[in-house]
């Protein structure tokens, strides 16, 4: 929690005196329940001071400087999220793809199975009648995997559509 505040006071100071139009001073103080406080106001009296960073003025031309760089990296930033959350959906729809493959795959093979029981316990009227539940619960299990894959490839489809749609808007925001 502390190494979470000293960088907070850290970027605090630093933007402070690197803005044009910041206050000349910021403070680092402490309360009487040992809070720790960065503002640009003085402290109350009774607070403990533990560091004032004074900025110098800074010239316009350089403050648009600074103010631009900071635009830049800003939107640097925002588009590496952007890029980075691209490739997150672009996972997403891999993944969603290889359930749904891995979904076909056990439907399949329930299927299969079912096949399997109804040709084994089914070749005469007798057996049919004996084995119709059990036959009868095969095909309801090769019916259940078919819909979890028909389910499996619905998502697939639309995580590959909602990748397609995100790389498309990258696309437009980058083309000149």
């Amino acid at each position: 929690m502390k190494s979470i505040v000293w960088a907070a006071a850290v970027v605090l100071s630093i933007l402070a005196a690197s803005a044009a139009h910041a206050q000349s001073k910021v403070y680092t103080w402490t309360d009487a329940k040992g809070k720790l406080h960065i503002t640009d106001e003085p402290p109350p009296v009774e607070a403990s001071i533990k560091d004032i960073v004074e900025s110098p003025p800074v010239p316009p031309a350089e403050a648009r400087q600074t103010e631009q760089r900071r635009a830049r990296q800003g939107e640097k930033r925002l588009d590496e999220q952007r890029r980075s959350d691209i490739e997150e959906t672009l996972r997403r729809a891999r993944e969603a793809d290889q359930r749904a493959q891995e979904a076909i795959q056990r439907a399949d093979e329930q299927t299969r199975q079912a096949l399997e029981y109804r040709k084994r316990f089914g070749n005469t009227a007798e057996r049919r009648e004996n084995f119709k539940y059990k036959i009868r619960d095969e095909e309801q299990k090769a019916e259940a995997a078919r819909a979890e894959a028909q389910k499996a490839i619905d998502q697939a489809r639309a995580a590959a559509e909602e990748a397609r749609i995100a790389a498309g808007q990258l696309q437009q925001e980058t083309t000149p």
